[in-house]
């Protein structure tokens, strides 16, 4: 198991020195950033066009299906192929496709049926990128440094989370919604270019088991460990109940709701970023001193839960603001301390296979949450009601957790 507190004392720059983490951590920041924005993007696009928030569900479901489908997979390639090459594949075709829905939307050729299919390719090379940056990490930075560069990893995913959105608005602001799609291929060209020179260890994992074994690994430790087991059934709820319905309703409650335009409604998502970059921030300061990390990541999720469905009922930009501020506050916890929960309570022979896991559930849970939320509020005609009912829904699955489980708890 890791010790979190061989981490107080390491700085960004002692991580920032060694080059190959300096390379990685400029690509995976700027494949965030165009995550975030894209997501907003397709949404905002869909909206323009006319669509409904099961429209949007569908766009943002179809992003994830090759997350399901071959995630799990790509977990297992990067532990036997060239991990540069994987990233280099998922860094041009992320390029090549935003470059095409870009120019289609410029030339006024879009419609929602392109939307759909230019969302679904999107995935494929999301799929392919997310597995593989997770299991690098660790391979280029020494054993002592790792939980800081870890920490130093999500803060960067954080910043992308605020400055994603908030470049998106100005973009669409100046040159409407295809500047936000243009805005993506030059963020992506440039992390391109970040890839070029970055040298990776050789895999040392010559030992090969039959794919079924290999796929099914990660799962089976998390099956077999009960405190693991309940923290992927809460991260899964997380999911959800929170994250699938605010990117699917989100822009929609803050469109037709509180009155924001596009460019507000950018600087809305940034407010819950920065949110959760205060909360990171403050994590990985004090992390040696946060004993029972379960209990905070419980709580952070009932706080979530709580704040979601006031949120829901939002009339006004103002209100808006400071009640995602305070969400993100939340947020913070319940993002650092999943990684960490992760990698304090999983042996090191199966990590790399419980992370894909993870990523399937963060990228490919989240659409399909967001295509039945997106159907549920059209069938009711209220999407704020839809996302507080998901709030409250959160609450008492975290209050469960919370009052019943004592081992998960105490998991540090």
């Amino acid at each position: 198991m890791t010790d979190l507190s061989k981490a107080q004392g390491i700085k960004p720059r002692e991580l920032f020195a060694i080059r190959p983490f300096r390379l990685l951590w400029t690509n995976s920041f700027l494949f965030i950033l165009v995550q975030s924005t894209q997501r907003f993007a397709f949404v905002w696009l869909a909206l323009e066009l006319g669509a409904k928030s099961d429209i949007s569900g569908l766009i943002l479901f179809v992003m994830g299906v090759p997350v399901i489908l071959i995630s799990l997979i790509v977990g297992v390639m990067s532990d036997h192929a060239d991990r540069r090459m994987l990233l280099l594949v998922s860094q041009t075709g992320a390029l090549l496709i935003t470059v095409a829905v870009a120019a289609m939307v410029s030339f006024g050729h879009i419609t929602i049926r392109y939307a759909v299919i230019g969302s679904f390719i999107s995935g494929i090379f999301i799929a392919i990128g997310s597995p593989v940056r997770n299991a690098i990490i660790p391979s280029i930075v020494p054993s002592d440094k790792l939980v800081g560069a870890i920490a130093v990893n999500t803060i960067g995913s954080n910043l992308g989370l605020i400055i994603g959105p908030v470049a998106a608005g100005p973009a669409i602001a100046v040159w409407g919604i295809e500047g936000a799609f243009w805005l993506q291929a030059v963020m992506h060209l440039v992390g391109f270019f970040a890839l070029i020179p970055l040298q990776l260890p050789a895999s040392v994992n010559t030992q090969r088991k039959r794919m079924r074994e290999e796929i099914f690994g990660g799962i089976s430790f998390i099956r077999g460990h009960a405190e693991v087991r309940s923290f992927y059934v809460l991260l899964s709820a997380s999911i959800l109940y929170m994250m699938a319905p605010w990117i699917v309703l989100g822009p929609q409650i803050a469109k037709e709701q509180a009155g924001a335009s596009g460019s507000q409604t950018t600087i809305l998502f940034g407010l819950l970023g920065i949110g959760q970059f205060v909360s990171s921030i403050g994590i990985l300061r004090y992390n040696h001193k946060i004993q029972q990390k379960g209990l905070w990541f419980i709580g952070g999720l009932c706080w979530g839960g709580f704040v979601q469905i006031v949120l829901g009922q939002s009339n006004s930009i103002a209100m808006m603001a400071a009640l995602l501020f305070a969400w993100g506050i939340g947020g913070g916890f319940y993002m650092n301390l999943s990684q960490t929960l992760i990698q304090n309570n999983t042996p090191a022979a199966v990590m790399g296979r419980v992370m894909a896991v993870h990523s399937l559930l963060m990228s490919g849970l989240a659409p399909l949450g967001a295509l039945f939320v997106g159907l549920i509020a059209r069938r009711i005609d209220s999407a704020p009601q839809t996302f507080s009912i998901a709030g409250a829904l959160m609450l008492l699955t975290a209050i469960y957790f919370l009052t019943t489980k004592k081992n998960l708890r105490a998991m540090a």
